[in-house]
């Protein structure tokens, strides 16, 4: 379905979604709004090399940016340190998060970190020139959106069990 809809798009139709609106689309995956984000597919970045995600789009494009969301891979089962590796290497983060800040107050309302993908292992890896921007919600600083109002509790507090990427 989705896919006829993007063929009957105009010249020059292009998805270039600001950071802010990046975390608002993270917003609605957790909220369970699916359809309102079916652009953007769900994949396991650590079951694919880097060089295959392209073609998991669902925009067809020759840009080189692609968009994915993505459920954490932790290292260890009670553990916050997530395990970024493929087969053929690893995403290394590259730089502190920058927080993403919005409206007039500019307010914080989330963070992405740069990571890039080492082929190989460490310490003889090589570093490639593929690139992945990780976007994560400060769920308290998030603007009220009529849509999203039904987002139970419960579900808020377990917002980081998603994440969304930017390739």
């Amino acid at each position: 379905m989705m896919s006829r809809v993007l063929e009957t798009l105009p010249v020059g139709y292009r998805f270039d979604p600001t950071d802010e609106e990046l975390i608002h689309y993270l917003k609605l995956k957790k909220g369970g709004m699916d359809s309102q984000v079916g652009i953007i597919p769900e994949v396991d970045l650590c079951k694919w090399e880097q060089w295959q995600l392209p073609e998991l789009s669902v925009i067809k494009t020759d840009d080189p940016e692609w968009f994915f969301f993505s459920h954490p891979d932790y290292k260890y089962s009670k553990g916050s340190r997530s395990n970024m590796a493929t087969k053929a290497g690893y995403w290394k983060p590259t730089s502190q998060d920058r927080e993403i800040k919005y409206g007039k107050n500019r307010e914080v309302i989330g963070s992405k970190k740069t990571l890039v993908f080492y082929e190989g292992r460490a310490p003889t890896a090589l570093k490639t020139s593929w690139v992945i921007q990780e976007y994560r919600p400060h769920i308290a600083a998030l603007p009220n959106h009529e849509l999203l109002q039904h987002t139970s509790r419960e579900f808020d507090l377990n917002y980081e069990k998603f994440r969304f990427g930017r390739l």
